[in-house]
């Protein structure tokens, strides 16, 4: 009997330890086959050129997967960098979080005491203001003058002074009276970083984040430079007709410098999708700014819709009852990422063709709640 019941004992033991290795596969694995059938699904369906994606899951494993070419004559790969667009505005409120932590400046001070001379815009506008786009200033990116400006000159690298200059207008109201993402103000903030610590964005942004958080592959562009081949093409409908066409193609050694070096700290972001996932999950889980200054980027501003409101270039959401943060961005590339607080799920998606991404993430993210059922 006791042999008997010895072989049922070590039978159990077997029995759990197998199990417990299948249940060990890494969540990137199971999910690598619905989450490329939902990215293939997506690019057909948006008609988008391709489309480059991350997800990194709760066991920290993380998926990257593709779809579609970067041009008619190269396939996309997870290595191909993007332009972010506004999600640019995220790594720059978070700069300006770290500088307010060490006490080099607060975001109760005006523009005024930091940059003087400033055109048509009101020195009283403070720096909390700019964070959460209720200055009201100009929304000089929206406006056929800008877009004629830099398709003349498509490698001219613009400097802050030049887009302070020639990109002014009326503002859109008083300070604090309504929300507009105007590019001018995370410019200004630009600006504002150079002047509080004496040197250029790109490098306060390699010190305090792609260095420590291991970010090879982010950079400001064109204030950093990275090989041309190492960027996506863009597609751009540039004739109206319905018909992009990739505008990289034949591009001298600076392609799109003229637009991104036009947006800079609004805009001018390139990564993968991975380093953004990343870069994302580490800010919301706390390993960029302290509890305080996070709580503060987060703390609910402007309602943009029912549920959601702006924080500090975040847009704190809910889905399905779990509190999200995410925002997109689109400088002809377009970009989104989401953080799920609850699932502690981190997903970036890049396309190169101006769509609105959200739907490829969302759609990700029900493939990711399915197979969790």
């Amino acid at each position: 009997m006791n042999r008997i019941l010895g072989l049922i004992a070590l039978f159990t033991i077997i029995t759990l330890l197998v199990t417990g290795c299948r249940e060990q596969v890494p969540m990137a694995e199971k999910m690598a086959k619905p989450f490329q059938e939902t990215l293939d699904q997506q690019r057909t369906e948006l008609e988008v050129p391709g489309i480059s994606a991350a997800v990194i899951l709760p066991d920290g494993t993380t998926w990257l997967g593709v779809s579609g070419k970067s041009s008619d004559s190269e396939a996309m790969t997870s290595a191909m960098l993007f332009g972010l667009g506004s999600v640019t505005k995220t790594y720059i409120a978070a700069l300006i979080l770290q500088l307010a932590e060490e006490g080099n400046l607060s975001v109760k001070d005006s523009v005024g005491q930091w940059i003087p001379e400033l055109g048509q815009i009101d020195g009283n506008i403070t720096i909390r203001q700019l964070l959460n786009h209720t200055s009201g200033l100009y929304r000089y990116q929206l406006k056929p003058e800008y877009l004629a400006a830099i398709t003349v000159q498509p490698e001219r690298v613009w400097t802050a002074q030049e887009i302070l200059k020639e990109f002014q207008g009326e503002p859109e109201c008083q300070p604090g009276a309504c929300w507009g993402e105007s590019a001018m103000d995370y410019v200004l903030l630009g600006m504002i970083i150079e002047k509080v610590t004496g040197s250029s964005v790109s490098s306060q942004l390699v010190t305090r984040f792609f260095t420590p958080l291991k970010l090879e592959q982010t950079f400001l562009y064109p204030e950093q430079k990275y090989p041309a081949e190492m960027m996506a093409h863009m597609w751009w409908d540039v004739t109206g007709s319905g018909e992009p066409v990739d505008v990289v193609a034949g591009a001298g050694a600076l392609p799109l410098a003229g637009l991104f070096s036009s947006l800079w700290t609004s805009g001018a972001m390139h990564s993968t999708a991975e380093d953004l996932a990343r870069f994302v999950k580490d800010l919301f889980e706390g390993k960029v700014l302290e509890e305080d200054s996070l709580e503060e980027m987060l703390s609910p501003g402007p309602e943009l819709y029912p549920g959601a409101h702006y924080g500090f270039s975040v847009i704190i959401d809910q889905i399905n009852g779990q509190t999200v943060y995410w925002h997109s961005g689109g400088a002809g590339y377009s970009s989104i990422y989401y953080y799920f607080s609850e699932d502690c799920l981190s997903i970036a998606v890049l396309c190169n063709l101006m769509v609105d991404p959200k739907p490829i993430a969302i759609a990700l993210y029900q493939a990711y709640a399915e197979h969790q059922k």
